[in-house]
């Protein structure tokens, strides 16, 4: 499928573009195959694709732009990042992924001097690619997407994520799950992130919260969030969810009504 791009993009959109579709291209080599899954905790799985699709990520990002650094999911040490620094994650959804289910993506993010400047996600079994870069907003198979205008919780759909500890540590997550479960439209749990942010985007969700969560998992999806028309911050209404720890990404509206429910 060839999917249409804006024509006034930066070199280095173009290239986190090319980069994601090749990833995309490994991932769907080896869906629906019986692969090898190891894991790096006990709900954590990474398998031969993950890392597949990081070395192609890799190799077209470093051949453009050798002087730049990477942190990538599936890294063995984790750089400290440059002036500019890809932030990738080749794999966003693998526990959908080892399991047959559509919902997961590539998401690759461009950060300069802390800030992210260019994001591109792709969903190659569903055959969306959103992209976006600072300023110039925010696409999915390059038509311009904005947030929805809902700005009542009552009327709203709601994504989340759980963290890979809650196992071990579920207190939190369960309180926000049932007290904002109560107070919405609908609740959905999609598994990746970064489609969840991209979702938020495009108008389908309201909102999106998840605790746990690593730079790679929302690097990309974050500006696709902002250049859309949204807003995206920490629990605490901070920017530490370039950091992953945690994040709420809104349509603007209903930011300041989440962020009252969401305990910390």
């Amino acid at each position: 499928m060839n999917y249409n791009t804006p024509k006034n993009l930066s070199p280095f959109t173009r290239t986190a573009i090319e980069a994601a579709l090749a990833g995309g291209k490994i991932l769907k080599k080896y869906f629906n195959k019986n692969i090898k899954v190891d894991y790096k905790g006990e709900i954590d799985p990474v398998t031969i694709a993950d890392k597949k699709s990081q070395k192609a990520i890799l190799e077209i990002i470093k051949q453009r732009f050798p002087g730049h650094t990477t942190l990538g999911e599936e890294d063995k040490e984790k750089a400290i990042c440059s002036e500019y620094c890809w932030i990738i994650d080749p794999l966003d959804g693998t526990v959908n992924f080892i399991h047959g289910m559509e919902i997961f993506s590539v998401s690759i993010g461009l950060s300069h001097n802390g800030n992210i400047i260019s994001g591109v996600v792709y969903a190659p079994r569903l055959k969306e690619l959103f992209v976006a870069e600072k300023g110039k907003g925010a696409f999915l198979n390059g038509k311009r997407i904005r947030v929805s205008k809902i700005n009542s919780l009552v009327r709203s759909l709601v994504v989340t994520g759980f963290p890979y500890y809650v196992h071990k540590s579920s207190k939190r997550v369960l309180k926000n799950f049932s007290g904002i479960l109560t107070k919405v439209q609908g609740l959905r749990r999609l598994g990746s992130a970064a489609i969840d942010l991209s979702y938020v985007a495009r108008g389908k969700y309201e909102a999106f919260w998840e605790e746990g969560l690593k730079p790679w998992d929302v690097a990309a999806g974050s500006l696709i969030v902002r250049e859309a028309g949204g807003k995206v911050t920490d629990y605490a209404n901070g920017k530490g969810y370039l950091l992953g720890e945690n994040i709420l990404a809104t349509n603007g509206k209903t930011h300041k009504k989440m962020l009252k429910l969401i305990k910390r």
